[in-house]
């Protein structure tokens, strides 16, 4: 078990504190998946698809579901279509409780709403025990390690050149304390910090001079909003919202 206490001195006094823990992450709690149980449920029916087809002087032609239906500004079917006004070629209309811009020569529009989907990003460990991968910082390709134990992402000088952070024109100069002695940093603000599908952006960080760390450490400043379990040996990282 290799320990680092990096601890950031401010002009003010104040004292910001860094601990990195280079070990597996063991102590995340393994959650079992549920019991897989099927049932018989009804399948809902397709949603609407609207489309502007036609404008008829003050009235348009509105294809819902295959279905022609030609309204003036102001008239309400007994679908719940309701066309609220018409501008040029687009035509707003009311329906389920929403409203919908149509354009004319548009392609249909689904009613439905799609919930986006979140993103979940598993990594296995290396014969360290060391959970590896690979991401982006300002679209720059990174090698990661995941250390829930940084309070912040954290690289050596030479990585942050390589990817482009100004950190002697934009940082925060502090002074670190590590295994090896006290060192020069600069804590900064990533523009775009990315773990496959997962993104953030203005994540903290640090940078200090010198060789260490060797790898960019993934801190909880990005992984803090995350979900993070285990499932045997693997690490899985989850969007929350």
């Amino acid at each position: 078990m290799i320990n680092v206490w990096i601890s950031a001195v401010t002009k003010n006094t104040r004292y910001l504190y860094l601990v990195c823990f280079f070990l597996p992450i063991s102590a995340l709690l393994a959650v079992e998946p549920p019991a897989d149980i099927s049932l018989s449920v009804p399948v809902a029916p397709a949603p609407p698809r609207l489309a502007l087809e036609a404008l008829l002087g003050r009235k348009a032609v509105i294809n819902i579901n295959g279905q022609r239906a030609v309204l003036a500004v102001g008239e309400r079917k007994p679908s719940g279509l309701h066309l609220l006004s018409l501008q040029g070629d687009v035509a707003t209309v009311g329906f389920d409780s929403r409203q919908y811009r149509l354009r004319l020569g548009q392609a249909p529009i689904s009613t439905r709403y799609v919930q986006p989907e979140l993103a979940i990003i598993t990594i296995a460990p290396d014969p360290r025990g060391m959970y590896l991968t690979p991401g982006a910082i300002n679209g720059q390709p990174v090698q990661f390690l995941v250390d829930t134990g940084a309070t912040t992402v954290a690289m050596n000088a030479i990585e942050a050149r390589r990817l482009g952070v100004d950190y002697l024109l934009r940082g925060r100069p502090v002074a670190v304390d590590t295994a090896s002695g006290r060192s020069q940093a600069w804590f900064v603000e990533l523009n775009e910090v990315s773990v496959g599908g997962i993104k953030a952006h203005n994540v903290g960080a640090v940078v200090l001079e010198g060789g260490f760390p060797q790898q960019v450490l993934l801190g909880m400043s990005f992984l803090g909003p995350l979900q993070i379990q285990r499932h045997g040996m693997l690490l899985e990282l989850r969007q929350k919202y």
